[in-house]
C-alpha cells in the first residue's frame, strides 16, 4: 500500500512537473529601442510588454532573452527557443517558422540622410539606387525594398551589425542613406545627439507588420491560435 502510494505521489509530482514546464516558453527578441530594450538583466518595452500580456492571459509564464539577430534566428530555428519576435514575414521565413497571424507592430520604413545631403527621394528607385545604403545584416526591410535587393536593382550597399552603428556610419560619411523604421531611427539619433545632422526621407519605402514566431521544431499550432485570438481582441 505504502508502495502504490509513493508511486501515484511520484506520478502526481511527475505530471505536475511537466505541466509546469508546459506552461513556460523561451522567446528570444533583438535590441530594438525604444520599443524592446534591455536594462540591467531585465527586458523592457512596450512590445515585450504586449507578449508578457498575452501569455499571461493564456497562463503561460515567458522567460525573454536578447540576442544578436543572427544568433536569435538561428536559435528559434533550432529550437533553442519557442519563439521570437519581432520579425516580418518573407517567404523563407515562413517556411521556417510558424508565423502568427496578428501583428505586434506598425512601422513606416524610410530612407534616412545627412541634412546637408542633396539625395532627394520621391518613392522612385532610380533616384537613390547608385548611392551607398546602409543596412543591418539578417535584417528584412519589407517585400518592397528586400525585392530590390533580389532582384539587384540595389547593390551598392554596406552591412552593419546594428541598427545604431549604421546610424554611425552615415554621420561618419561612410555612408550616403540608411533604411531603418522611423520610430527607431528617431530613438537611436537622440541617443547618438545627431537628431539635428540626420533626416527622414519622406514618403516611406513601406508600411510594414511584424510578428511573433515559434519554432517548427516542436508543435506551438495551439498555442499559435490562442495567442492569435487574444491579440486579436486586444487590437479591435
Amino acid at each position: 500500500m505504502l508502495f502504490k502510494i509513493i508511486l501515484m505521489a511520484s506520478i502526481f509530482l511527475f505530471a505536475f512537473q511537466l505541466l509546469a514546464q508546459q506552461q513556460t516558453i523561451r522567446i528570444a527578441t533583438l535590441e530594438y529601442p525604444p520599443f524592446i530594450y534591455s536594462d540591467g538583466n531585465q527586458v523592457k518595452g512596450p512590445i515585450v510588454e504586449k507578449v508578457k500580456d498575452v501569455f499571461s492571459r493564456l497562463g503561460v509564464a515567458v522567460i525573454i532573452y536578447i540576442f544578436p539577430i543572427t544568433r536569435g534566428l538561428l536559435m528559434v530555428n533550432d529550437g533553442d527557443v519557442d519563439a521570437y519576435f519581432s520579425l516580418k514575414r518573407t517567404p523563407e521565413r515562413e517556411r521556417e517558422l510558424l508565423f502568427t497571424n496578428e501583428p505586434l507592430i506598425r512601422q513606416s520604413f524610410v530612407f534616412f540622410v545627412k541634412k546637408e545631403s542633396k539625395i532627394e527621394w520621391d518613392g522612385n528607385i532610380e533616384t537613390i539606387k547608385d548611392y551607398k545604403i546602409g543596412v543591418v545584416s539578417n535584417t528584412s526591410y519589407g517585400n518592397i525594398f528586400d525585392g530590390y535587393l533580389e532582384n539587384s536593382i540595389i547593390v551598392n550597399t554596406d552591412t552593419a551589425q546594428s541598427f545604431e552603428l549604421n546610424f554611425k556610419k552615415l554621420i561618419a560619411g561612410r555612408i550616403d542613406l540608411v533604411i531603418n523604421s522611423y520610430d527607431v531611427g528617431k530613438y537611436l539619433l537622440e541617443k547618438l545627439n545627431a537628431e539635428n545632422d540626420v533626416i527622414a526621407l519622406f514618403p516611406p519605402v513601406e508600411i510594414i507588420n511584424s510578428y511573433l514566431a515559434f519554432t517548427r521544431t516542436k508543435d506551438h499550432t495551439e498555442l499559435a491560435r490562442q495567442y492569435d485570438y487574444i491579440l486579436a481582441n486586444e487590437n479591435d
